[in-house]
């Protein structure tokens, strides 16, 4: 199921996203790839996957799609900019989240564009995935092929998607 939630993610990133150099109309398409990927996923298996999933009851962090069957938590980070910032949030939200109400997650997939996925790996996030054990979680980052015209370069990079689990 994991490759058709990335497929589905791909999809919805393809036909709604741009780069805009606008933060309003950045924030909007972000929210429309964000959507209508959850909506994608959810058609794909109806019942098994629970989106916008709230992390406590005390607090207004929510996820954006958990497959409850596996115990996946899948979080989508649309543009490539400060991808790190948001990687490192979820990780604290999947912890949190399988602390005090689904003790059953055990593996957390952040959902990027592929240059920003380059980028993490090379970086802290790639030993925070190496060391995720530790957290008793894995984590997966992984690379959204884009299309080539909306394909925005932040490092060199190379061909095959990039996927990294701890």
């Amino acid at each position: 199921m994991r490759d058709r939630v990335i497929e589905i993610a791909e999809q919805a990133h393809a036909l709604h996203w741009r780069m805009s150099g606008d933060e309003g109309t950045g924030d909007r398409l972000a929210k429309m790839v964000t959507d209508v990927w959850q909506a994608g996923v959810v058609a794909a298996q109806p019942g098994r996957f629970a989106v916008e999933y709230l992390v406590s009851p005390r607090l207004r962090e929510r996820i954006d799609v958990v497959d409850l069957e596996d115990g996946v938590v899948y979080e989508l980070k649309v543009s490539p900019n400060n991808a790190h910032f948001e990687f490192y949030k979820d990780i604290f939200k999947t912890i949190v989240a399988r602390d005090t109400r689904l003790p059953s997650l055990r593996k957390f997939v952040f959902l990027v564009p592929e240059s920003a996925a380059c980028v993490l790996m090379r970086n802290l996030a790639g030993a925070v995935v190496a060391d995720a054990h530790k957290l008793g979680i894995e984590i997966e980052i992984v690379g959204l092929r884009l299309p080539a015209a909306e394909h925005i370069v932040v490092a060199d990079e190379g061909a095959q998607r990039p996927s990294s689990a701890g």
